[in-house]
């Protein structure tokens, strides 16, 4: 990563990485997969400029419940579940808390004060909710606790899964980002996803454009970016074409999306590598703003998808999007077109974000015929 992506910070271990618990009832590493312990893993990454991501859940493991609470050693954790509540959305994976008082909070200050001996810069916690597939589950409340105990540490927090917008306020308040739908893998024998998975992230990213508080940033996060992915030489992302590959990237810089990659780069090919690595691009990205749609941001109700945000150095950037794209195959070239009235704006001097040509000068309206699943990536100095 450090040779190949030196522009992305976190290493995240996702699930697997923990099997049991410690006397105190914190999620302890399996030591035959890290015999030196974490804290030396992350004393490398450090030097590398990285920084170590763990995987967890709300609520209160089934392997915690012999443990007492590290300070309060005279409360043993079974008795803050005793009714057994499922804690989180996988069923049987933790225990949600008979009441989230002072003791509850005290084991996850444990939890994150481990976590910052051993290094760790970043929490991915699954299995929250309400999510739009489960209602009914409700985390907040051990949220609310992780994010006192972890934001001491300056720890990044990440919520998964498929969050419902409609309590943006708290996922605002308790995370820096969070998933907004469901897993982009189509859990296919051959291929990672499909074309028609990409664009229709566009669709519930539209839900989340105001989602913002002063002061703080806040990051959606559309799923892992498979671009690129290969395995024993051969290309297994699922993407129709470079077209694709090449939207996928943009919209996840245009709206800020967490930007993760699964893919081992030491297997990517050059040229997927520098499409991740594309410095206007990951400038984009990283303005942290949410891009917003012209018009309607449902790509199924409306194929001709225009996204637009305003970069920190005044500048427009504005990204079109022929989303003429189905399960199996793609469909027709298009002419996708704005009026800058939408902008604010009268006239303006365009380039290509992709290849920095200078595209000229434009009033009043700008438009392009796209291939199926292409797209361009403008960015705009306003004249007027």
């Amino acid at each position: 990563m450090k040779a190949k992506m030196p522009q992305y910070e976190y290493i995240n271990l996702d699930s697997g990485w923990s099997e049991t618990c410690d006397e105190y009832g914190r999620w302890i590493y399996r030591e035959d997969l890290f015999p030196n312990g974490l804290r030396a893993l992350s004393d490398h990454l450090a030097r590398n400029h990285q920084r170590l991501g763990l995987y967890m859940l709300p609520g209160i493991r089934k392997e915690a419940l012999e443990g007492r609470i590290k300070g309060h050693e005279h409360v043993r954790i079974a008795d803050l579940v005793t009714q057994k509540k499922q804690g989180n959305a996988f069923k049987g994976a933790t225990f949600m808390p008979d009441e989230h008082n002072n003791y509850v909070q005290a084991y996850y200050d444990s939890i994150a004060d481990l976590y910052a001996e051993w290094g760790v810069g970043y929490i991915k916690i699954d299995g929250c909710g309400p999510s739009n597939e489960l209602q009914d589950m409700d985390t907040r409340k051990c949220l609310y606790m992780m994010h006192k105990a972890f934001s001491k540490h300056n720890i990044w927090i990440e919520l998964s899964w498929s969050l419902d917008p409609q309590f943006a306020d708290d996922w605002v308040t308790i995370a820096n980002g969070a998933r907004i739908h469901i897993d982009i893998e189509s859990y296919s024998s051959k291929y990672m996803t499909t074309s028609h998975r990409i664009f229709q992230r566009m669709s519930y990213a539209a839900k989340w454009c105001d989602v913002q508080i002063e002061g703080k940033k806040f990051y959606i996060d559309l799923d892992v970016v498979l671009v690129g992915m290969t395995v024993d030489g051969k290309c297994v992302d699922g993407l129709d074409n470079d077209d694709v590959r090449i939207s996928y990237i943009s919209f996840w810089a245009l709206v800020s999306s967490v930007f993760c990659i699964g893919a081992d780069p030491r297997k990517l090919p050059q040229k997927y590598l520098s499409l991740l690595n594309h410095p206007v691009i990951l400038d984009i990205h990283q303005c942290g703003v949410i891009a917003r749609p012209i018009g309607s941001g449902n790509a199924w109700l409306n194929r001709k998808q225009v996204w637009w945000k305003r970069l920190p150095d005044g500048r427009l950037c504005v990204g079109l999007f022929n989303a003429h794209v189905y399960p199996f195959m793609l469909g027709i070239s298009r002419e996708v077109r704005f009026d800058f009235e939408d902008l604010g704006v009268e006239e303006v001097e365009a380039k290509d974000a992709w290849t920095g040509e200078w595209l000229g000068r434009f009033a009043r309206s700008y438009s392009v015929v796209l291939r199926p699943g292409q797209c361009q990536l403008l960015l705009l100095s306003i004249i007027r």
